[in-house]
C-alpha cells in the first residue's frame, strides 16, 4: 500500500461491494477509465439529476410571480 501524502484528496479508500454490483460498475465503466473516475462521473450526474427534479418540483407546486428584470438590475 503507498505511504499516506499530507493531501487527504490523494489518499485512497476502499468501499466494500458485492460481486453483482462491481460487474454492473465494470459494465458501465469506458475503456480507459477508471473506476474513480466511473464514480466521479456517476455521482456529476445524480447531482444533476436531482437538481433537475428539484427544478421540476418547483416548476409543478411553486407560485411564481412576474417581475421586470430592469428593475432588479437597475442601481439605485
Amino acid at each position: 500500500m503507498p505511504p499516506a501524502t499530507s493531501d487527504p484528496g490523494s489518499q485512497i479508500k476502499r468501499i466494500p461491494v458485492k460481486e453483482p454490483t462491481w460487474r454492473d460498475l465494470h459494465d458501465l465503466k469506458e475503456a480507459g477509465e477508471s473506476y474513480d473516475e466511473l464514480l466521479a462521473r456517476m455521482i456529476r450526474r445524480e447531482r444533476d439529476y436531482r437538481d433537475w427534479k428539484m427544478i421540476v418540483e418547483i416548476e409543478e407546486t411553486g407560485e411564481f410571480v412576474a417581475f421586470n428584470p430592469d428593475e432588479i438590475l437597475r442601481d439605485d
